[in-house]
C-alpha cells in the first residue's frame, strides 16, 4: 500500500512549476524583444545562408554537428521575429507618414496654417534672396510652378545660384532685411557677409604690448666706495627662507625604546683670519726672531 501524499508538498511543488514556467516564458519575451530590436533580416539570413551552405555539402545534409544545428534553428526563429517586426515598423511610418500629410492639408486651408508652413521651408535668407521674391505678391520668394529655386549671388543682383549657402540679399532689400532679422545678429554679421560670426573678445586682448614695457633692474652697486670693501646687496624682495628645522622622529612601538637623539649639527661659519703681523704692514721693521731650539737630551748611561 502506497503512502499517502502530503497535499501541502504537492500543492508547493506545482506552485515551484507554475513559476518556473513563466519565468521562462518571460525570459523568451526578452530575448525575442531584443532581437527584434537590434537584428536586422539581412543579417539573420546572411548567417542562415552560412549555415545551410555547410550542412548540404553532403547528399545526406550532415555537416552540421549538434550545437550549429540548435543555432540553425535558432536563427531561422529569429528570423521569423525580425521579418514580423519589420512589417510592423513599415506600418507604423507609413500610418505617421498619412497623419504629416494630413496634418498638412489642414494647415492649407487657413491663411496661418500657410504662412507657418512657408516659414519652416524658407530660411530669412533665402525669401530676400530669392529672384522671385516680390513685397506684395511673394514674401516667402517661392518660385513658380515647374521652376527650380534661384537666388541671387551678388549685392548688385546680376549674378544667380542655385546654391542658397551662396545667395545674398540684394542692397534693395538689406534695409528690409536687417530690419527683419533684428539688431542681434547685425552685431555679430561680418564685412562682406549675410549672417557672419564675429569671435568673442579675450581677456588678454587688453593687455597691450607686453614687448615695449621696460624691465626693473636693480640699482647698481658700488664698489669704489671702500678700499677693499663691498657695499651691501640691496634688500630682497622675497622673504628669507625659513631656518631649518629638525626631522620629526617617527612614532614606535610602546614596546621597543625610541632611538637616540641625535640633533642635526648647525654649519658653523669659519674662524676669522689671524691679525696681521708688524713686519707684514711696515717693511722697515726686522721680523721678529725665531723661537729658540731647545737643546738635545743628554745620552742614556750604559
Amino acid at each position: 500500500m502506497a503512502k499517502s501524499e502530503n497535499p501541502i508538498d504537492s500543492f508547493r511543488r506545482q506552485q515551484r512549476k507554475k513559476e518556473l514556467k513563466k519565468n521562462k516564458s518571460s525570459r523568451i519575451k526578452a530575448r525575442d524583444a531584443k532581437v527584434a530590436a537590434t537584428l536586422s533580416v539581412e543579417h539573420v539570413k546572411t548567417e542562415i545562408s552560412l549555415l545551410e551552405r555547410k550542412r548540404d555539402r553532403n547528399d545526406e545534409k550532415t555537416g552540421l554537428d549538434a550545437i550549429e544545428t540548435k543555432k540553425l534553428e535558432r536563427l531561422q526563429k529569429e528570423l521569423r521575429i525580425v521579418s514580423a517586426e519589420s512589417i510592423k515598423r513599415k506600418a507604423l511610418i507609413e500610418e505617421a507618414q498619412i497623419q504629416r500629410d494630413k496634418e498638412l492639408l489642414e494647415a492649407q486651408k487657413t491663411v496661418d496654417g500657410v504662412q507657418k508652413l512657408n516659414e519652416s521651408k524658407y530660411s530669412l535668407v533665402e525669401r530676400y534672396a530669392s529672384v522671385y521674391y516680390d513685397e506684395r505678391m511673394n514674401p516667402f520668394g517661392a518660385p513658380e510652378p515647374g521652376k527650380p529655386k534661384l537666388y541671387f549671388a551678388d549685392e548688385d543682383a546680376k549674378a544667380t545660384t542655385m546654391d542658397s549657402r551662396r545667395a545674398v540679399v540684394p542692397k534693395k532689400w538689406r534695409e528690409k532685411f536687417d530690419l527683419e532679422r533684428g539688431p542681434d545678429k547685425d552685431e555679430l554679421k561680418e564685412e562682406g557677409g549675410v549672417g557672419g560670426h564675429v569671435a568673442k573678445k579675450r581677456r588678454w586682448d587688453d593687455r597691450g604690448d607686453t614687448n615695449n614695457q621696460q624691465m626693473m633692474m636693480p640699482p647698481p652697486v658700488n664698489h669704489t666706495a671702500v678700499p677693499g670693501h663691498y657695499a651691501p646687496p640691496p634688500p630682497s624682495a622675497f622673504p628669507p627662507p625659513p631656518p631649518p628645522q629638525i626631522p620629526l622622529q617617527p612614532q614606535m612601538n610602546n614596546n621597543f625604546p625610541p632611538p637616540p637623539h641625535h640633533p642635526m649639527q648647525m654649519l658653523q661659519p669659519p674662524p676669522p683670519p689671524p691679525p696681521p703681523m708688524p713686519h707684514q704692514l711696515n717693511r722697515n721693521v726686522p721680523p721678529p726672531p725665531p723661537p729658540p731650539v731647545p737643546p738635545p737630551p743628554p745620552p742614556l748611561p750604559p
